[in-house]
């Protein structure tokens, strides 16, 4: 015998992961009463609001940024690690996997949440782990104290050594597809440009991120091996369209960020504007790419983490309405 629709809706409210639908704007539609007990609110309590609200201000971000996006992507993502503000005021770590429901007009979705169990012992792994890590970086130094008393016997060992270390600081620094600098490095540099900032110079300056759009198909269609060409390709343009103070870097997938010291928002966007166009009308090999660009200026206050999320906001935007578009944000 088929289960009654009633039946159905009473499992769902009792199922054992959380489950809220949320609608197009980002409101919740549904939320089931296993997570409105985790969260210790009641159901009527939760619906109607941002769904990013039910997560912490760390979580939101990475539920912007990737859970949100993908799904507006591509349909569905999985386990992606937010964390629940509950009414306690504790929070409670968790595992969220969704799906786009509907048509692309009207869509819904359906995001289900699974606690952590195991964080106490992922925490005391990682407690191990930094410990570990201390103990090997103490032997390290410890190698490199022998290495220089050694300096005047082994001259010719320690100018290879010498070569190598540089070569390693400058990997660490770089992405090893493109040439281009790291996220590492660009989290240096960005730190450097908000201490110039909130200094005596009072320095401005812009952050811009840019995404190639539909890069996936180019992955599935004509292989990595062609994805990894598109990438140097834009890296080679990046670094021939800037200006000499600008910073590029990639830093994940096909996005990069772009650092444009001493440079108000209207001269960045005017820039960024000419690169869109450079990069639209390039002849690419072997197939054609356009890029989405959101920029935002440095504000009084301003940290790397809401730069970041302020310019991710406007990069999001500018794929929301269509792509191959640059936004302010």
């Amino acid at each position: 015998m088929n289960p009654r629709p009633a039946d159905i809706a009473r499992w769902w409210q009792f199922a054992p992961s959380g489950q809220v639908v949320v609608d197009g704007k980002g409101y919740t539609v549904l939320v089931n009463h296993t997570l409105s007990d985790w969260l210790g609110f009641p159901s009527e309590q939760l619906v109607n609001r941002l769904a990013s609200e039910l997560f912490t201000c760390e979580s939101r971000m990475v539920y912007q940024g990737v859970l949100a996006y993908r799904v507006a992507d591509v349909g569905s993502v999985s386990e992606v690690h937010l964390s629940l503000n509950l009414s306690n005021g504790d929070t409670l770590p968790v595992l969220c996997s969704a799906r786009r429901l509907g048509d692309q007009k009207d869509p819904q979705i359906l995001i289900s949440m699974q606690p952590i169990v195991r964080k106490d012992q992922l925490e005391r792994e990682l407690l191990e782990a930094r410990q570990a890590a201390q103990t090997a970086l103490e032997e390290k130094e410890a190698v490199i104290t022998e290495l220089e008393s050694m300096r005047t016997t082994l001259k010719s060992h320690n100018e290879e050594l010498q070569r190598l270390t540089m070569r390693l600081g400058h990997e660490a620094k770089s992405d090893p597809l493109t040439g281009l600098p790291n996220r590492r490095h660009l989290d240096v540099a960005l730190k450097e440009l908000l201490s110039r900032a909130e200094g005596f110079l009072s320095e401005g300056f812009c952050m811009a991120l840019l995404d190639i759009d539909h890069f996936k198909p180019v992955n599935d269609e004509y292989g990595h091996a062609v994805g990894d060409q598109v990438l140097q390709q834009l890296a080679k343009l990046l670094s021939s369209k800037l200006r000499g103070q600008d910073f590029a870097a990639r830093i994940g997938g096909e996005e990069f960020a772009l650092l444009m010291p001493k440079t108000a928002i209207d001269e960045a966007s005017n820039a960024l504007e000419r690169l869109r166009q450079a990069i639209e009308v390039y002849h690419w090999q072997p197939v054609p790419i356009t890029v989405s660009l959101g920029v935002t200026s440095y504000l009084p206050e301003d940290t790397s983490e809401t730069l970041l999320a302020r310019a991710d906001r406007a990069l999001y935007t500018a794929k929301r309405e269509g792509r191959n578009r640059l936004v302010n944000g």
